[in-house]
């Protein structure tokens, strides 16, 4: 009942911020598709930023964190992919990741900086081939928008790269592993696509 509630919630949310915005702002259909999804990616997220921020001051590991952090939703807002069907499930997976893996980065020695921009490219690869990964819960019938959302996880992934060479070993490290967790997200399950029903 309380998921229910809380859902309902969200969704009423959601609604009077994008309807004031689309009243403000005379929004084109294109452009009211990616602020409605701004929005409800927003709202989504603040709950797991929180508890994530908080964990990471608890830790000292607060501009790790969010340099990972930050590369991945970056990168994830052009890509797209798939999600948990849990949202309880889908924050403790969150905040262990985008915790866990800054604090165990900070024990190794990383790699070089050629090394790691090779596996940015080489990731770069099937990001563009794949995104953005079409799911049930974010549909996009537009082919521009489609193409849009490539051509631009294409250049971020391309400035990831590119950032290897003025960055130092672990954070150049975390953004390597930001790329890798998107591609995880985007690649075909089966059948060799990504907008296939169980894409969630």
């Amino acid at each position: 009942m309380e998921k229910r509630e809380h859902k309902l919630l969200f969704y009423k949310l959601s609604e009077r911020l994008f309807n004031a915005l689309q009243n403000n702002l005379q929004l084109e259909r294109r452009q009211a598709l990616l602020v409605k999804l701004g929005i409800d990616t927003v709202l989504n997220v603040i709950p797991k930023l929180i508890i994530t921020i908080v964990l990471a001051l608890l830790l000292h590991e607060l501009v790790p964190v969010l340099v990972f952090m930050s590369s991945f939703l970056v990168l994830r807002g052009f890509a797209y992919g798939r999600h948990l069907k849990s949202d309880l499930l889908c924050t403790i997976l969150t905040v262990v990741t985008f915790v866990g893996v800054p604090y165990l980065v900070q024990f190794t020695n990383g790699v070089s900086e050629l090394f790691r921009f090779l596996l940015c490219l080489i990731l770069t690869l099937p990001i563009g081939i794949f995104s953005p990964a079409v799911t049930r819960k974010n549909p996009i019938k537009s082919h521009s928008l489609k193409k849009s959302l490539k051509h631009k996880a294409i250049v971020v992934s391309l400035i990831f790269s590119i950032l290897q060479f003025f960055i130092n070993n672990n954070f150049g490290t975390l953004i390597v592993v930001s790329m890798l967790l998107v591609f995880t997200l985007i690649v075909p399950l089966k059948g060799g696509k990504t907008d296939e029903a169980k894409n969630v």
